[in-house]
């Protein structure tokens, strides 16, 4: 199968749009964005970078790569290899459900400036201890990617260099929710500021 998880991906909208049956049974032709050689060069940049950091006990990656004029997916790499028999290469990592990461950070940033704060606004990038609301762990200390602090920052450099400690101090300074709201209204489905939610999301949301 080649470029199998954009496939399946492909078939899978198709099912939803038109039903499994005419899709398995009527012959449809279907022309996809897919650009097949670009496809197997974002394959081979996925298993290349997996391997150098395989030490680090990675053992999957995904890459999914956009038109950013039309939103067409050119190439999608769903797992380090699909025919994987020790780990679950079938599973499409690009399209499943996963922590957000710093994808969030520009969430948090702009939920800030909507309540007047600014691209220049300061924050402390210093080992902090927030309380985490969990009796079992009631301190909450995020660490920075690289282990370093740098002192006052501001926002725009913060955002620029997905620097964790500042992002969370601005979810405090501005509030989990209206971090999840706006996240919300951009289209994060799972990110509905339901009661439920909130008692499950703290200031990690973050990251």
């Amino acid at each position: 199968i080649s470029a199998p998880h954009f496939v399946f991906y492909g078939r899978d909208i198709l099912n939803e749009r038109y039903g499994e049956k005419m899709v398995e049974t009527e012959g449809l032709k279907v022309t996809t964005t897919l650009d097949f050689d670009l496809q197997e060069k974002a394959q081979k940049i996925v298993n290349e970078e997996v391997l150098k950091i395989k030490k680090l006990k990675v053992g999957n990656g995904a890459a999914v790569i956009l038109n950013p004029k039309n939103g067409e997916i050119l190439s999608m790499v769903g797992s380090y290899d699909y025919f994987a028999k020790d780990y679950d290469g079938q599973v499409n990592v690009a399209t499943s459900e996963r922590q957000p990461g710093s994808s969030g950070k520009p969430f948090i940033y702009a939920a800030a400036f909507e309540h007047n704060y600014s691209p220049a606004t300061t924050l402390m990038d210093v080992k902090t201890d927030f309380p985490s609301g969990d009796p079992t762990h009631p301190i909450y200390t995020p660490v920075n990617y690289d282990g370093k602090y740098r002192g006052l920052v501001q926002v725009r450099f913060a955002l620029g260099n997905s620097i964790n400690i500042p992002a969370v101090k601005m979810t405090a300074l501005v509030g989990v929710k209206e971090v999840m709201t706006l996240g919300h209204d951009a289209g994060i489905t799972t990110w509905e500021p339901t009661a439920d939610n909130l008692k499950n999301v703290g200031l990690s949301l973050a990251l």
